[in-house]
């Protein structure tokens, strides 16, 4: 029941994991690490620690993997008594504050077998029961004589291919080192490969076997960490709310300062339009006398035997039809004339026969810039 559980929580985990949520956590967890003081960076790698524990000959080789770095503390004899060794131990690792952590036991990379796989997408949240599955067609062994773990290497979202690298350690070699070290009382949390002086980070060893080791400085950084992104995302909320409030601030007075603009445009298109108007007037009556002008001009030039029956007083040129006692004296007196000029008859003059005056009709010109 507790195993079955166990796969459960496993496969649960793996489907977060490959999830978008769990690669913005992964994502984001990694960017708080590298924002941390370098300081704190260490300090939260030396916490993490592991105690290693591999068979050289006939020593029992004891270090600490530091960050996938690995580093030696002692060689012990394994001809010594399993108690006294135990307790020599023991010793060593209060020594380096490392009684508290999680021991793996170290094998060769030469003793597993790596091989490079290609699966669907869909496999990764159930990755384990489809290696168990894979294993007797993927590699020499069965599933049931190997410990195995795996690195993803790639996760291709055009192709639906996940690229991972299998790393499989036959279970009778890794159980005879792992009775020796069972043999002098070491519980082991996990079982991982060294290459050169590096380990891997694996863990070759099933779930249900691993010893969980209780680190309280770990648990005790880890807990620091957490206040510390929860201090860190209530302070990013608080910025997003202040500059939320900032921002509708300033839209506030962005519309009111937009009225007061729209207010000013209309006021300066008025004033446009006015000037626009009166250089409108202006430049009529720059370019052209006015019509009362014109009117008190031909007014004055008419002599008193003469009088007008019609007067249009165009843009550009007067019309006069009228009587006279003499008609062909009025070209003369109309070119006279500052705002007239170019007079002349339309049509030849004719006598009224009731009247006795002459009939005529007389066309000028309006003298352009004339105006007063």
């Amino acid at each position: 029941m507790e195993q079955a559980l166990e796969q459960k929580l496993q496969q649960f985990r793996g489907r977060l994991q490959s999830g978008p949520a769990g690669k913005f956590v992964s994502w984001w967890l990694g960017e708080l690490k590298q924002a941390m003081p370098s300081a704190w960076q260490q300090k939260l790698q030396h916490a993490m620690r592991r105690v290693t524990l591999s068979l050289d000959g006939e020593s029992l080789a004891v270090g600490v993997d530091e960050n996938r770095e690995l580093t030696g503390l002692q060689d012990l004899p394994l001809s010594r008594d399993a108690t006294l060794q135990r307790q020599e131990v023991d010793d060593l690792l209060e020594q380096n504050e490392l009684l508290e952590a999680p021991r793996f036991m170290l094998l060769d990379k030469d003793a597993a077998l790596i091989k490079e796989l290609k699966l669907p997408l869909a496999a990764e949240s159930n990755l384990a029961q489809v290696l168990n599955f894979e294993m007797d067609r993927q590699t020499p062994f069965k599933a049931s004589g190997v410990y195995f773990d795996w690195k993803i290497l790639e996760r291709d979202g055009t192709t639906g291919q996940l690229r991972l690298q299998l790393f499989v350690v036959p279970r009778q070699a890794a159980e005879r080192v792992r009775g020796v070290l069972t043999d002098r009382g070491f519980e082991l949390a996990g079982i991982d490969v060294r290459d050169g002086a590096r380990t891997l980070g694996l863990n070759l060893l099933p779930s249900d076997q691993r010893v969980r080791t209780i680190n309280r400085k770990a648990r005790l950084n880890l807990a620091l960490g957490g206040i510390c992104v929860l201090l860190l995302a209530v302070v990013m909320a608080q910025s997003l709310y202040l500059r939320d409030h900032q921002v509708k601030e300033l839209e506030a007075a962005i519309a009111e300062v937009q009225g007061e603009a729209r207010e000013v445009a209309q006021i300066r298109k008025q004033i446009e339009d006015a000037s626009a108007a009166a250089g409108f007037l202006a430049s009529r009556r720059t370019g052209s006398p006015l019509a009362i002008e014109v009117l008190a001009d031909v007014t004055r030039l008419l002599p008193d035997d003469t009088y007008l029956d019609r007067l249009v007083i165009g843009a550009s040129n007067v019309q006069m039809q009228g009587k006279s006692q003499n008609a062909q004296q009025l070209i003369e007196r109309v070119n006279e004339s500052e705002l007239l000029d170019a007079a002349a008859f339309r049509g030849s003059t004719r006598l009224d026969a009731r009247s006795g005056l002459e009939i005529f009709e007389v066309n000028a010109q309006i003298v352009p810039g004339s105006g007063g």
